[in-house]
């Protein structure tokens, strides 16, 4: 057995020998927390928290989600960009804990349970950014395990990059390599959604169409028969009847058709409403602290950055907060 042995090396000088005290040794090529990792990986295995049918299935469409991490990470910042630019109708919850020391398990557990009880949130992102097996142990503690596992609502982990592996990987419903990863996961592109009720609206007319075609030719085909040549002049009187009700049905369906367009119009123009680009064309501002780049809303917080990055339609400056001046 191969051992790292930690210690203080001294010299016997009288017979020129080296002795070493050894005050802790450990088996070589594993660490303490990889053993760890792997023993709590096989105690949770056996009890069956990583299999597939206690997997729940993310939200064809999600509209409130939780992200549970730190406020000042890139991770945060990553996931709420990609989730507007993707799915503007999303509310984001973002929940804020540590991700990192003693106290970020509990933090993490306690979020997890208080999650559900805010009511009508539809998927947990769960994630940080990359680092060390020691940044990322608080993912592995049995108990955020377990947390994760009774949570009631879809939760994606995103932990770290993508060569990255947590125990809140295998527990999670579903693992993403990355925090903006997760965030492509949960929600559809707006624009492939619009494109699909575009086509179903353009199918449904051909479909209707094709029927309405169809029951003409095939009455037309009995009219010509010698069994219904007894009552041929009978149907000829009821095809005008006929004929008015296929246009009539006609009508309505295209009437129907552009209401359903007048109302996904609609739809789209709030989704563009929602769109920060549009905001700022219309003479707004976003000012943000230089340094940190953190959301600056009040004169006090300019005034205490000194210097803002102001961002407009077409590009951002940079602008020297000098004094206060009221109106």
């Amino acid at each position: 057995m191969q051992v790292i042995a930690h210690g203080r090396l001294t010299l016997y000088e009288t017979y020129g020998q080296f002795q070493m005290v050894v005050n802790v040794i450990e088996e070589a090529g594993v660490g303490d927390l990889e053993r760890a990792f792997q023993k709590l990986k096989e105690k949770l295995g056996k009890e069956g928290l990583f299999e597939v049918e206690h997997k729940q299935a993310l939200p064809a469409y999600a509209f409130r989600i939780a992200v549970v991490t730190s406020p000042t990470g890139a991770a945060v910042r990553d996931i709420i960009a990609t989730l507007s630019r993707r799915w503007p109708c999303s509310e984001i919850l973002v929940v804020p804990v540590r991700v990192q020391g003693d106290l970020a398990a509990g933090e993490i557990v306690r979020a997890l349970e208080q999650i559900p009880r805010a009511g009508a949130v539809d998927l947990v992102i769960l994630g940080r950014g990359g680092g060390s097996l020691e940044d990322l142990w608080a993912f592995n503690e049995e108990s955020v395990a377990r947390a994760i596992h009774a949570c009631p609502l879809p939760i994606i982990s995103a932990v770290g990059h993508e060569t990255d592996v947590t125990i809140a990987d295998f527990v999670a419903d579903v693992r993403a390599a990355t925090p903006t990863m997760a965030a492509e996961i949960a929600v559809p592109n707006v624009d492939d959604v619009f494109s699909t009720v575009v086509e179903s609206q353009r199918r449904l007319g051909r479909n209707m169409k094709a029927r309405l075609d169809g029951v003409r030719s095939k009455i037309q085909e009995l009219l010509k028969s010698y069994a219904l040549g007894q009552i041929r002049n009978r149907i000829q009187s009821q095809l005008q009847t006929y004929d008015y009700a296929i246009e009539k049905l006609q009508r309505n369906m295209i009437d129907r058709i552009a209401r359903c367009g007048v109302r996904l119009d609609g739809f789209v123009a709030r989704l563009k409403g929602l769109d920060a680009r549009a905001v700022l064309s219309r003479g707004y501002a976003i000012c943000a602290d230089f340094e940190t780049g953190k959301g600056v809303q009040t004169v006090d917080g300019a005034l205490l950055a000194g210097n803002l990055r102001v961002t407009f339609s077409d590009g951002s400056v940079l602008s020297e907060v000098k004094e206060r001046v009221d109106e």
